[in-house]
């Protein structure tokens, strides 16, 4: 059986052989690779692929996926103004311009609206896309579309909900519904209440990937940078109404094999670091 999405708004199918659709398919998660050399062990930047078209965050977006990956992208949602998140952005757009048929929809909050305006796309760092018309009378190159924390929007038969997080910027997690499964990416975060009630209330709640970029000996630094760490991770848990995977993905890259370590010794069956690269089926 081969798989092909059908006009945005409707529900990723599968087509047999003589063109039948059949029912929905899995919701897919992927976490892009970031390094060409090392693509399963080494996260410098970051971008979560969801079924292929929408990417969560724009930091690899241009390093792990080729351009026929890339141009199967129809939405970019930027989680928050750090550049680990966003620096694919403006290659991803000035590489794939000549394929838009329309505006590019990039979905942030207003203030990370607001950052990548005056900080990235300044006719300085790079081009202000919003002023460069699209070679087909299409629009603008890219047009920024603001989200909100708990008013839920829905791309490509997928509804997200946006949660604060607790970051040093302001920072949106996004719960991930189709008619089957829902997942959470929580993007950057220290503890936070919010996510695990989002969690809580969701239907169908298969995995939440969550950040744990430092180990437990370096809490103190987590909790100024705010990001967990294993053993805050398990603090956090206890908040959990249900049982998701729990799937840890920011990890730094030269304390990765201390955060794995640290990891696999949690009791809680379902507590894995993410494997890069691969694609998760909900």
């Amino acid at each position: 059986m081969s798989r092909r999405r059908m006009p945005s708004g409707d529900a990723l199918v599968g087509v047999v052989a003589d063109g039948r659709i059949e029912g929905p398919i899995a919701m897919r998660i992927q976490l892009v690779p970031s390094h060409a050399s090392e693509p399963d062990a080494i996260q410098f930047v970051t971008t979560v692929l969801v079924n292929d078209v929408v990417a969560i965050d724009a930091g690899s977006l241009v390093l792990g996926l080729g351009l026929e990956g890339q141009r199967r992208v129809r939405h970019v949602i930027i989680t928050h103004s750090h550049l680990d998140h966003t620096a694919g952005l403006p290659l991803f757009l000035s590489e794939n311009q000549g394929s838009f048929k329309s505006s590019f929809s990039v979905h942030a909050s207003r203030v990370t609206i607001a950052s990548l305006r005056q900080h990235t796309f300044n006719d300085v760092v790079w081009p202000n896309f919003e002023k460069f018309s699209l070679p087909n009378g299409g629009g603008p190159v890219v047009r920024f579309l603001e989200i909100e924390e708990g008013r839920p929007f829905e791309l490509e038969g997928l509804r997200f909900t946006p949660v604060a997080t607790n970051h040093v910027v302001p920072t949106l997690g996004l719960g991930i519904e189709d008619a089957q499964a829902a997942v959470i990416v929580t993007s950057d975060t220290y503890r936070c209440d919010a996510i695990w009630a989002l969690a809580n209330r969701l239907k169908n709640l298969r995995a939440v990937f969550i950040d744990v970029s430092y180990p437990n000996e370096l809490e103190n630094l987590a909790a100024l940078a705010k990001h967990l760490t294993p053993q805050s991770l398990i603090a956090d848990l206890a908040k959990l109404e249900c049982d998701p995977a729990i799937i840890a993905v920011h990890l730094k890259p030269g304390l990765r094999a201390r955060i794995v370590e640290q990891l696999s010794k949690i009791e809680h069956p379902r507590v894995l670091p993410v494997v890069i690269g691969k694609t998760y089926e909900f």
